[in-house]
């Protein structure tokens, strides 16, 4: 039977929806009275709509398809609230701009309230044994003290949270906490916060504190950019002066003001020139330098004094050498501690302490001098056939070795970009961002071993799923 004139009317599409009305139940002789088509011609679209919607269901979705769930809202809420750091008032516009959602805000916060609880919940499980070194520091909110620390081996942070102060007492109190769920500190890094340096050996009486090498680098790293840029403007004006010097109508003013900057900024040139070189003495004396406690001391102070005597212009420097010079014991005690790792790990793999302590010593030879070959020929004649494997123990025990507190320095700078868009940040924000931050896996490090990693993977040994759905959102 042929197309009438009514039904050649149709557009494809029409047709189509038509074989879909066939298809989910409408009568066929309904269909044809309304249309003006035959019947036969309507099942023919019916016929056409099964065959189009088996094609859909056998070809893969052009986009991906996100069903909306309860669970899926609060993954989404708790999302944009701890990797984007979002605002509650930041998660309502996104709701409602990108899915057509409006939420209150009392359902986000009820929302991030259930994730702390859970939060804590899997936080109370972990135990803190294997922290022998931690890096503890102090931030503010709103004059609120938070007290942090953090493992600066696996990076896995242990302690988070809000106190009223920050007092010898009240760190001995978190500290105490900590202890109940097995931390064990050997050696806390740290600036010289009062109550911190107080109150942690009080948990801990055994401790060995030792002064954050970071801060002590970092103040003194400030100062002498400070002297670079004095040299730097006085090098900039002397250069503009010799440009109008050499106009065709100088002026006696502008030669006399030029005459005048010459020997300035000569000094300051030749004095940050020697401050930048007995800095970069500074830096490799508080590493890993090869020299004993002792020769280390002497060099520091030796570097120190020269530093003051050039500095006369620089008050800032010749204070921060002051503060150095007073905490030097505590500074180098990673060295004794170096010492002590090399003693327990030569008896335990069956190495002399001696081939250890050579190589160490060797770290402050030049790899041409003589010096240094000497002790690379006496250390294979020492090792033999274990000098690779010496090698490797001595690399891993100068890296379990920390003097620095610059992870925590880190672990602050991400907590404050939640501070800097919250009005203040709730105390219970502050456990889930630490279950948060323990769970992250790192997308690079330039320590290869921790790619592809949480802080808590690195710490345990054992690997976990997603940090949502370890919370149960899934």
């Amino acid at each position: 039977m042929g197309m009438n004139s009514e039904q050649k009317n149709y557009s494809n599409s029409e047709k189509l929806i038509i074989g879909f009305r066939a298809l989910i139940g409408q009568p066929v002789s309904e269909i044809s009275a309304e249309t003006g088509m035959n019947r036969s011609y309507v099942y023919d679209q019916k016929h056409k709509a099964e065959a189009y919607v088996e094609d859909i269901d056998q070809d893969p979705p052009e986009y991906p398809i996100i069903v909306l769930t309860p669970v899926m809202e609060k993954r989404l809420i708790l999302s944009m609230a701890l990797d984007c750091a979002s605002s509650i008032e930041g998660i309502q516009r996104a709701l409602e701009s990108s899915l057509g959602i409006k939420v209150s805000t009392g359902y986000i916060s009820g929302v991030i309230n259930e994730a702390a609880h859970r939060a804590q919940r899997m936080d109370d499980t972990i135990s803190l044994e294997g922290i022998r070194q931690g890096a503890n520091d102090e931030i503010f909110q709103c004059g609120a003290p938070i007290l942090t620390g953090i493992d600066p081996v696996s990076s896995y942070t242990y302690l988070l949270e809000e106190a009223k102060d920050r007092t010898a007492e009240t760190w001995q109190l978190y500290m105490e906490d900590c202890k109940s769920r097995g931390l064990a500190l050997e050696t806390t890094i740290n600036d010289g916060g009062a109550g911190l340096v107080a109150g942690i050996p009080k948990a801990f009486p055994e401790i060995t504190v030792q002064a954050d090498t970071f801060h002590a680098l970092y103040g003194m790293g400030k100062q002498i950019s400070k002297a670079e840029r004095k040299a730097e403007a006085s090098v900039k004006a002397e250069a503009e002066l010799e440009k109008r010097v050499q106009g065709l109508r100088p002026q006696q003013k502008t030669i006399e003001k030029l005459e005048k900057i010459k020997p300035e900024t000569n000094e300051l040139t030749n004095i940050y020139d020697t401050l930048s070189i007995l800095f970069d003495w500074l830096k490799l004396l508080l590493g890993f330098s090869g020299y004993s406690i002792p020769d280390a001391l002497g060099l520091i102070t030796f570097v120190l004094d020269e530093m003051q005597k050039v500095s006369a212009k620089f008050p800032g420097i010749i204070k921060e050498a002051e503060k150095i010079r007073n905490c030097l014991p505590s500074l180098l005690s990673f060295i004794s501690r170096l010492e002590r790792a090399f003693e327990s790990c030569a008896e335990l793999n069956g190495i002399p302490t001696a081939a250890f302590q050579a190589m160490y010593r060797q770290l402050a030879y030049s790899e041409q001098s003589n010096e240094y070959f000497e002790t690379e020929y006496a250390l294979w004649d020492m090792l033999k056939d274990n000098y690779d494997f010496a090698r490797l123990l001595f690399a891993q025990q100068l890296k379990s070795v920390k003097k620095a507190s610059s992870l925590v320095e880190n672990l602050n700078g991400r907590i404050r970009k939640y501070m800097d868009v919250k009005r203040v940040v709730p105390t219970r924000f502050f456990v889930l961002m630490k279950v948060y931050f323990n769970m992250r896996r790192y997308r690079r490090s330039r320590c290869h071993e921790r790619i592809g990693k949480s802080p808590m993977e690195l710490f345990t040994g054992k690997s976990h799923s997603d940090f949502l759905d370890a919370l149960g959102y899934c």
